[in-house]
């Protein structure tokens, strides 16, 4: 593939075929390959930790050296496919000491992922997690295989629900979601982030982790519409937990109609994230330079630039599996690195006008703080 030119969208038509096939590759249906892929991301690996009951920190002073939770190892950065994929599971791994969980229950392990979520940190350095060790990993197998099994966890494969989108206005800190005004809020946003990124080349000369600290997420832009899907009793999956939650208890959820011309980018995994900064590549050096100095890369740093996603792409949907096995990580793209923070399991961004109200918004409670403890409520206040 010819290389792509960083600044204004110049994707030859070879990148966009690419980009649009890549989903074939990145889906895997058998069970023990999705097993595989649970463990290897961060996310992915402490879920399994969490479900099997071991404690993270007894695993990382056992089993790594420290060294290993602040400086993941880089792949070589020549290579631009997706990262290597753990080795499947086999069913003759020794067991998991963990109690069961009902494995037909969609809602069974969404407790467990939203402390994952929750705990999520891309600012000061990953969040305790299990390393990527293969000791590590081989303990974590047998509940990796219990979940890619389980009839409860199939969706977190699965690509956008389009008929059960919700988005989540947080009663205390969000004013109700603006609809009709994507290409402005893109335009604004892309003018914002080439200001930071200039103002924060004031830093470039300090060492990596020492200057001003910029973003961290690198999700579209602040204001934008995004939503999960409903899923049984709870009303919107991000309502579970979220990545650098304010632990709110009141909130506002908006069924959205999505429309069927729509065009939904998945990131499905590691690859997908890699494709899409490669096929629209912005420079983020400056701006996350000291902010992400904990992976232990000191080189260049990309991210998409999310207007020329925009003339291709309608939305970009994580899917759970997705964000379990990218988020965190340190990629490569060509001789830089992406990373993908501030996002959430089964969360879409929309880029475009494409989704609407589709009935009355309901406002949901909280009453004891437990990821599943919302309520939906009569009125909203």
């Amino acid at each position: 593939m010819p290389r792509l030119r960083h600044g204004r969208h110049a994707v030859d038509a070879k990148c966009l075929d690419l980009a649009a096939r890549m989903n074939q590759y990145e889906r895997v249906a058998e069970p023990g390959f999705r097993a595989g892929e649970l463990l290897v991301g961060p996310r992915g690996r402490e879920l399994c930790a969490r479900l099997a009951g071991i404690a993270l920190p007894e695993m990382h002073d056992l089993l790594a050296p420290p060294a290993a939770a602040r400086f993941p190892p880089m792949t070589d950065p020549a290579r631009t496919g997706p990262p290597t994929v753990a080795e499947p599971p086999s069913r003759h791994d020794e067991e998991c000491p963990a109690a069961e969980f009902d494995r037909d229950d969609q809602l069974a392990v969404i407790p467990a992922l939203a402390g994952v979520v929750e705990e999520a940190s891309y600012w000061g350095g990953p969040a305790a997690g299990p390393p990527d060790d293969p000791a590590v990993t081989a303990g974590l197998r047998g509940m990796a295989v219990r979940v890619a099994e389980s009839a409860g966890c199939q969706w977190w494969w699965s690509g956008l629900d389009r008929g059960a989108q919700q988005h989540v206005q947080w009663t205390a800190r969000d004013d109700p979601p603006r609809f009709g005004d994507a290409a402005g809020m893109l335009r604004r946003a892309e003018a914002e982030a080439g200001d930071n990124e200039r103002r924060m080349g004031r830093h470039r000369h300090k060492a990596a982790g020492s200057g001003m600290s910029g973003a961290w997420w690198s999700h579209p832009f602040p204001g934008a519409i995004s939503t999960t899907r409903r899923l049984g009793g709870l009303g919107a999956v991000l309502l579970a937990g979220q990545e650098d939650g304010f632990g709110d208890t009141d909130a506002v959820v908006w069924p959205l109609t999505v429309a069927g011309t729509a065009r939904i980018f998945e990131v499905d995994g590691p690859g997908a994230w890699q494709h899409l900064v490669a096929a629209y590549p912005r420079t983020a050096t400056a701006t996350y330079r000291h902010t992400w100095a904990w992976t232990g890369w000191d080189g260049e740093w990309l991210l998409p630039r999310w207007p020329a996603v925009a003339r291709d792409w309608d939305g970009v949907h994580l899917s759970v599996a997705g964000y379990l096995a990218t988020a965190g990580r340190a990629l490569p793209v060509e001789t830089a690195r992406t990373l993908l923070g501030g996002w959430n399991p089964d969360q879409t961004y929309w880029l475009a006008d494409v989704v609407a109200p589709d009935r009355e918004a309901r406002a949901w409670r909280n009453n004891d703080g437990s990821p599943l403890g919302w309520k939906e409520r009569t009125t909203i206040p």
